[in-house]
């Protein structure tokens, strides 16, 4: 990999352009949306043409967020759709938003490799592709939203209003957990107080809206997803999982699975937590563990990856507890430590467990 472009050349190319198309990965969170949104409401402010052009509508607990947003400028990409082709045909600049791998930007990608506009990334995720002309990473960074207020404060900080700190807020706690994940640093509580304050906004609404949203069905779903629940490994490991059964039986929407797997993580002892989702098309697994316990090489035994504590894999052609058992079978040895175990091996108690809770003979 080549190494990362400044976020000067990056943001002085957005400058320089007139026309701007930006885009991020499939089934947007709140660090996607919001960096998009934040980034989106600068350049107009600026005067540029811009348009946020995604694979998935919003998650129906940002709903309110896109619902914000003057008309029109963010749209989900439909094929043949005139507008949005010609959009990023005569865009100067395409810009990749939250993710450094072109396919999960889903079928967008598909305009996007045909365009003549110059490519550009901003994202906190190790390991980008290459391929972009312009490649912003920062590791370091909590939330691509930190990135993207150092982008906007960089050029004006007083163009930091009140809708470009409610993305910005939404997009950084989000992305820390409430500021409770360990890539949390004194800057990013700095930046937070800096965007609270020229905004003039409060947390209280953003958290209402985004955490306490949950329907009835969301409180079902939940009780049966805590009944999933197993350790592992001494108790080192925790998985839990939910199916479409789940989901239909309870008549919660998928994305009130969000938040499900800290749950897992909770438990007194556990290091590490994995949850299957169950969709139509395949399995979505969310990895999350606490302290120095690494588990992104975990998420990429499974074609994932992510960050050191909180990562993602998706799964296709498996059920679902085939693909939970390989997951438990392939922890890595610092959470799979039970004497005289081989390297991540599971054990037969583990297999037994899981087996027991998909109804399955071990």
């Amino acid at each position: 990999m080549t190494a990362p472009d400044s976020l000067d050349t990056l943001r002085d190319t957005l400058l320089a352009a007139e026309r701007v198309v930006l885009t991020t990965h499939i089934r947007p969170d709140g660090d996607a949306l919001g960096s998009e949104i934040a980034v989106a409401r600068f350049l107009r402010a600026l005067g540029k043409e811009v348009m946020i052009l995604n694979a998935d509508a919003e998650p129906r607990v940002l709903s309110w967020l896109a619902d914000e947003q003057p008309k029109g400028l963010v749209q989900v990409y439909q094929e043949g759709n005139l507008k949005q082709a010609k959009a990023v045909a005569e865009a100067d600049v395409v810009l990749v938003l939250d993710t450094g791998q072109l396919h999960r930007v889903g079928a967008p990608a598909n305009l996007l490799k045909g365009s003549t506009a110059t490519s550009m990334l901003l994202d906190h995720h190790p390991g980008p592709e290459d391929g972009f002309d312009i490649t912003c990473v920062d590791t370091n960074s909590a939330a691509t939203g930190e990135l993207v207020y150092d982008l906007i404060a960089g050029h004006d900080p007083s163009l930091v209003d009140a809708a470009i700190a409610t993305a910005l807020y939404t997009a950084i706690v989000t992305d820390t957990g409430s500021f409770r994940y360990s890539a949390t640093t004194p800057r990013t509580h700095r930046i937070i107080a800096d965007v609270l304050a020229r905004g003039g906004i409060t947390p209280e609404p953003i958290h209402i809206a985004v955490y306490d949203g949950r329907s009835r069905e969301g409180l079902r779903l939940l009780a049966r997803a805590l009944d999933t629940i197993a350790t592992h490994y001494a108790g080192r490991l925790a998985s839990m999982h939910v199916t479409q059964a789940m989901l239909r039986e309870t008549g919660a929407y998928f994305d009130e699975t969000e938040g499900l797997i800290q749950y897992a993580l909770a438990l007194d002892g556990v290091i590490a937590a994995v949850i299957g989702l169950e969709t139509p098309s395949g399995i979505k697994l969310s990895f999350r563990s606490k302290g120095d316990c690494p588990i992104n090489a975990w998420a990429a035994k499974f074609g994932g990856g992510g960050h050191t504590n909180a990562s993602g894999a998706y799964v296709t052609g498996k059920p679902l507890h085939h693909v939970m058992k390989e997951v438990v079978d392939k922890a890595p040895r610092h959470v799979a430590v039970v004497p005289g175990a081989d390297e991540g091996e599971a054990s037969e108690d583990d297999i037994a467990k899981l087996a027991a809770l998909f109804n399955q003979k071990p």
